[in-house]
């Protein structure tokens, strides 16, 4: 086939590469786009007055199965999913978001939990608990932005504090959620 230039009315030349149909539909249909993704799970539990800072309630992350959740004495990332809800179940109603991401959101996620469960663990005084800025809250919320997605509204937050209720109706208005999970307490 000789080669076939095309110029668009802007001026922009094209060389035609192929005379062959690639779509199986025509142009006025609905294509299926294929799009490989993955998933994690963002926990929000309710408040309870039994331990300091749960007041406010709490968010933990799992990623393949792994429970993230930032807490006082640092990082617990040794529940398993089934582990964790079912501790909250026994203090507290909760709600998990499933969050539709790509593999490589998901390793970029998992990546940097880890590495604050390292430093965080690793100097637990240089790392220590803040309910404005090294929340349980503040850390989901800013994993979530580092692959994009906002996980509460920046405008709104209390005194610069991003809390459980924050997380909660951000991720209700996320076009991310897939899935939204309820965990009564009890367990019914």
């Amino acid at each position: 086939m000789p080669e076939q230039i095309h110029i668009s009315p802007d001026g922009v030349k094209y060389r035609l590469i192929a005379t062959r149909t690639t779509t199986p539909t025509t142009d006025s249909e609905a294509k299926e786009i294929r799009v490989e993704t993955d998933s994690v799970e963002v926990i929000v539990s309710d408040s309870m007055m039994r331990y300091w800072g749960s007041q406010f309630g709490h968010v933990a992350i799992v990623v393949d199965g792994v429970a993230y959740s930032r807490a006082h004495g640092g990082y617990d990332a040794k529940k398993t999913h089934a582990e964790y809800v079912a501790a909250q179940e026994g203090l507290r109603d909760s709600v998990g978001y499933v969050l539709r991401i790509s593999p490589e959101e998901k390793k970029k996620i998992e990546a940097e939990l880890k590495r604050r469960v390292a430093a965080t663990n690793g100097d637990p005084a240089r790392h220590g608990y803040s309910l404005l800025d090294n929340s349980c809250s503040s850390n989901v919320a800013d994993v979530l932005n580092l692959v994009g997605i906002v996980a509460y509204d920046p405008r709104w937050p209390a005194f610069g504090m991003v809390s459980p209720e924050d997380i909660a109706v951000g991720l209700s208005h996320s076009k991310r959620v897939k899935e939204k999970r309820f965990y009564p307490k009890g367990g019914s």
